[in-house]
């Protein structure tokens, strides 16, 4: 069992994949770590590390893509159970009518059991490889997003050097220049502020020229003006009656 973003994936098939993106996000904490190194060359100050995994996986935008994982994953789990229950239902029923079939008959079935499951097995690879691109294409746009929030931190407190302690050749890391923990703070304060500001939505007030509210008098009067008239004419019309 692998678990991302507190996502647990089961199976052999899942857990490949999931170790694949594991190593993809490890991949990108050491570009990350990279862009750190080019800016040290002529900075000055302290050296700070951060865990750019921890970091994704506590964030508040980290957890909701978590749960944007999960739901795609229950659902391709749904897939896999329902295509492997049609194919034990199917081999049920071959072994059931085994005795009664012509050899030709249980032949042809066999066969086409075989070429269901190979189906079975392309369409599983293409699904798995289409959640394995979607996955890692929010990552690395969260990842982005979260650089981009880093790297003003970075300039802001004019650190030295940002090490990722993920980064491939980095074996130890001292907690005392950890900063994990307020950089998450940040990153979680901007995602907050973001997500707010996209939920107001300006209500848009249409204001009447001069021209047109003259125009809407005049039409209103005119209303008024026929009301006044058929009343007149139908109390006419009573009379004469």
């Amino acid at each position: 069992m692998v678990s991302l973003f507190g996502v647990k994936f089961k199976g052999k098939h899942l857990g490949v994949v999931m170790k694949k993106m594991i190593i993809g996000l490890v991949a990108l904490g050491s570009l990350a770590s990279a862009v750190s190194l080019n800016a040290a060359v002529a900075g000055k100050g302290e050296i700070v590390s951060i865990d750019s995994i921890l970091l994704m996986q506590r964030s508040l935008a980290g957890q909701e893509l978590g749960a944007k994982i999960q739901k795609k994953v229950e659902s391709l789990q749904k897939d896999i159970n329902k295509s492997q229950k049609e194919l034990v239902d199917m081999q049920e029923a071959i072994s059931k009518k085994a005795k009664v079939l012509s050899q030709e008959a249980l032949q042809e079935k066999t066969e086409e059991l075989g070429n269901k499951k190979k189906n079975f097995e392309r369409e599983l690879a293409d699904k798995e490889e289409s959640l394995r691109l979607s996955v890692q294409k929010d990552q690395i746009a969260l990842r982005e997003k979260q650089m981009a929030v880093i790297n003003d931190v970075f300039e802001k407190e004019g650190w030295m050097m940002l090490v990722d302690r993920n980064t491939p050749g980095v074996l130890c890391v001292s907690n005392a220049i950890d900063k994990t923990e307020e950089i998450l703070k940040i990153v979680d304060s901007k995602f907050e502020k973001t997500k707010k500001a996209s939920k107001v939505e300006p209500t848009a007030k249409t204001v009447k020229s001069p021209t047109q509210s003259k125009q809407s008098v005049k039409n209103d009067d005119a209303k008024k003006s026929d009301t006044v008239n058929a009343s007149k004419e139908g109390s006419d019309l009573l009379k004469v009656a």
